[in-house]
């Protein structure tokens, strides 16, 4: 919203530069000013926050371990590394992360030409973009509290795939006809759900990686393939296919139904490690069932720690080795103790 209002600003300004090298020069040149903020303000771990207290950082750091994703370490082991390329779920996460990012990176660069081809003038279409940024907002929001309700990511993000899917149906097959400027303009407003995709994929991947090296790794998978999917996605508009786009809208759209499947398939297989994982558990004499306990409020987290302490009993195993190799650098592959959210 900031932004649409900005470049609005900033686009009408006179003088020998062109509008758009006025709007980057200052988006730059702000983002060199915020950078020394950010590296001063962000922490790196809990335990470097210091915004939070001593009793803060301790509840943090056992959220970790009920989570088994430890913290971090400055030893790179290359075994780690290895198992990260032999892992099915690194090829899911690029592959996500880039059918994602081809659809926005598009979008991102093309929209306000999108919404001119509906008859607009160029500041209108900076203007009619305000209300597409405040639906991005909402629906990130929005998207987040429904997956910390429901402790599960797959739905929401199954979800955030079929309003795109509507949206770019609708500017596909609608023709360009003045009459039709509003009908237009909501099917390109439907569009603003997809940005809810992004975030919700890097917590995904996030939550369902262990061991310190594999999840800088992971991360760096993730962004590589949102780089190129931000790269290749403007490539596939073009002003000669002006005002339709059918190309560009023609692959956004495969982008998200291949997305939506492999949502599924991921959820699928990450519910199978999870049985594999309660499987190994059984094995080594624990309770098959455990509870993550991360996500809860304290009060609920101390109930299900009980519980889940009353169901190793039961095993015969001891309580307190619960959740004993959760600062040890396991992989989630390698600790049986990891849970996978679905």
């Amino acid at each position: 919203m900031v932004g649409s209002l900005l470049a609005w600003g900033l686009g009408h300004i006179g003088g020998n530069l062109r509008p758009y090298q006025t709007i980057f020069l200052f988006i730059g040149l702000l983002t060199v000013v915020l950078s020394p903020l950010v590296w001063i303000i962000l922490p790196d771990s809990p335990t470097t926050a210091r915004f939070l207290s001593h009793e803060e950082k301790v509840i943090a750091v056992e959220r970790l371990r009920a989570n088994n994703m430890g913290t971090e370490t400055k030893v790179w082991k290359w075994a780690q590394v290895a198992e990260l390329f032999l892992d099915l779920k690194t090829y899911l996460w690029f592959s996500m992360l880039f059918l994602c990012a081809l659809p926005s990176g598009g979008i991102s660069v093309f929209g306000p030409l999108i919404i001119k081809g509906f008859g607009f003038n160029q500041f209108q279409t900076l203007l009619f973009n305000i209300p597409f940024s405040a639906l991005q907002v909402v629906v990130c929001i929005l998207s987040a509290l429904i997956s910390t309700k429901l402790k599960l990511k797959w739905p929401v993000l199954f979800g955030l795939t079929l309003a795109p899917i509507a949206g770019a149906s609708g500017l596909f097959v609608l023709g360009r006809d003045p009459a039709l400027k509003n009908k237009l303009l909501g099917c390109y407003y439907v569009l603003s759900v997809f940005i809810g995709l992004q975030p919700m994929l890097y917590s995904w991947g996030s939550q369902n990686t262990a061991g310190h090296t594999k999840k800088l790794c992971t991360t760096a998978v993730m962004f590589i393939a949102q780089c190129v999917g931000n790269i290749v996605g403007p490539l596939l508009f073009t002003t000669e296919e002006a005002p339709y786009y059918h190309r560009g809208l023609t692959a956004d759209l495969i982008c998200w139904i291949v997305l939506a499947v492999l949502v599924l398939f991921t959820a699928a297989y990450l519910a199978f490690l999870n049985k594999r994982h309660a499987a190994k558990r059984k094995r080594a004499g624990k309770a098959a069932v455990i509870v993550d306990t991360s996500l809860e409020t304290a009060e609920k987290s101390a109930r299900l720690q009980i519980q889940n302490e009353e169901n190793e009993k039961r095993e015969g195993a001891d309580p307190s080795k619960l959740n004993s190799q959760a600062f040890d650098d396991l992989t989630d592959l390698t600790n049986e103790d990891f849970i996978y959210v679905l």
